[in-house]
């Protein structure tokens, strides 16, 4: 008689494809016990069986979720490179446009400003920001991207979403969180907080910086003199001038 070890029951359930009932034969006539002795070893063979086709298609199931993974990781990494260059881009244009705005403004010499001349000059933007809050309702959209627009939004009405600090005006990260959620109608995710964060900094300029609570929470900082322009500028914005008669 020639026994079976336990090694010879694995290998032939995971290379040669033997089936659980060949496997159970091959045993009976080596030992030649009856069917009460061979039946419990049938059964654990069985259940041995079944366990490692769960483990193999666990297996598949893992990798196929792996593939997936790997794909969903790949176009994220494409989208966000592709908004990050579409970014820049527009970030470079509105410092353009910024700068020749300010080539365009015309010499001083020795001419005496007016007050309105004075007025004008206190309301032309000097940071990307600024000229950002400047994009018309109506080419928000097309101008700029989501995050971009959110930014907007916030810096836009600054004044009313922070607090006076010695060094300017700030909001926390939280504070900016429930500010977003309230112009989205839902919850706003922390990397949407993150990207609006950074877009107020870069464009912001020397006027925009991000500092931390001793608790680690994020903090964006606005000098009191970009506050100003901005509400200088809304003021304006919001002034309509009609037929020499002056409405808000």
């Amino acid at each position: 008689m020639q026994a079976i070890s336990p090694e010879g029951i694995e290998s032939s359930l995971t290379t040669d494809g033997s089936t659980v009932a060949e496997i159970t034969e091959s045993f009976t006539e080596a030992i030649d016990a009856p069917e009460a002795v061979t039946e419990p070893f049938a059964e654990l063979v069985k259940g041995l069986a079944a366990e490692l086709e769960e483990t193999k298609e666990r297996a598949r199931d893992a990798e196929e979720r792996v593939v997936e993974l790997e794909e969903e990781l790949k176009e994220e990494r494409e989208t966000r490179a592709k908004e990050s260059a579409e970014d820049r881009q527009r970030i470079h244009q509105a410092e353009q446009r910024l700068d020749s705005m300010e080539s365009e403004e015309p010499a001083s010499g020795d001419k005496t400003p007016t007050p309105e001349a004075r007025e004008d000059a206190f309301h032309e933007p000097k940071t990307p920001l600024e000229d950002v809050i400047r994009v018309p309702e109506h080419l928000v959209e097309d101008s700029l991207s989501a995050n971009q627009a959110r930014a907007r939004f916030v810096a836009k009405d600054v004044h009313q979403y922070s607090r006076s600090v010695p060094a300017g005006r700030a909001i926390k990260s939280s504070e900016l969180r429930r500010v977003l959620s309230a112009r989205d109608g839902g919850r706003t995710y922390t990397e949407t907080v993150s990207r609006v964060i950074e877009f107020l900094d870069e464009l912001g300029k020397d006027s925009v910086a991000v500092k931390e609570t001793q608790s680690g929470e994020r903090v964006v900082v606005f000098t009191d003199e970009i506050v100003k322009r901005i509400v200088a500028y809304n003021n304006q914005s919001n002034t309509v001038v009609t037929g020499g008669e002056v409405s808000a």
